[in-house]
């Protein structure tokens, strides 16, 4: 594969159900000038949504932008922005004054964001799709860590700004509350601190009887 087709490749695979022309566009100017392969990750990684929305806009511009430039001049009688000589044998003698009015570059600014927009839309969607996949994969390992069962963290209603971890923490003490076997509960500080201080007595007691045995000898 050239590197154009690498490339390309790549983007079709980040950036799933994209116009190939669009994605194509992007890629070919990227490749300009590139003839090292292993290049090729670091390109694509580097390619955000707002290149392949740019990139989409610039193609739907164009043809937006031509047309609209072609429905200006037949409107106006012109050609290459001159007026047509006799144009029309029966002029209209009272046109209509909003006709003499109509500003361009709004006709233009409003075909382009025509072009865009749907795309947006759709970028928009994937991203949002995208958010929300990663979050459900960080309630999934945040409720393993805790021990709960991927079934029940799954039907919990966790709100997005909610903090993983302390959810977690009393989701599992409220199923050691019920008696459910697979969990038990978090320990408090204080148990903490009381099965420290059992292992620092322990560890003393093992060093004195030590010591002692070695003066018995």
């Amino acid at each position: 594969m050239t590197i154009l087709e690498q490339i390309l490749a790549g983007l079709q695979q980040k950036f799933t159900g994209v116009d190939t022309a669009i994605l194509t566009r992007i890629a070919t100017k990227k490749a300009e000038g590139v003839t090292d392969e292993t290049k090729v990750n670091s390109i694509v990684e580097g390619i955000s949504f707002s290149d392949v929305l740019n990139s989409y806009g610039d193609f739907r511009a164009g043809d937006a932008t031509r047309t609209s430039v072609l429905n200006y001049e037949k409107r106006y009688n012109l050609k290459d922005g001159k007026p047509i000589e006799n144009p029309n044998p029966n002029p209209n003698p009272n046109p209509k004054p909003e006709d003499k009015t109509d500003d361009m570059a709004t006709i233009i600014a409003n075909a382009v964001n025509a072009a865009v927009k749907p795309l947006s839309d759709k970028l928009a969607q994937f991203e949002t799709e995208k958010l929300q996949a990663t979050r459900q994969e960080q309630i999934m390992a945040k409720a393993k860590e805790y021990g709960i069962p991927e079934t029940f963290a799954k039907r919990y209603a966790i709100p997005n700004d909610a903090d993983l971890d302390t959810y977690f923490k009393d989701a599992k003490q409220e199923l050691a509350n019920v008696g459910f076997s697979g969990v038990t509960p978090p320990e408090s500080a204080e148990t903490k601190i009381e099965k420290e201080a059992e292992s620092i007595a322990k560890m003393i007691d093992e060093g004195t009887n030590a010591i002692v045995e070695q003066n018995k000898n």
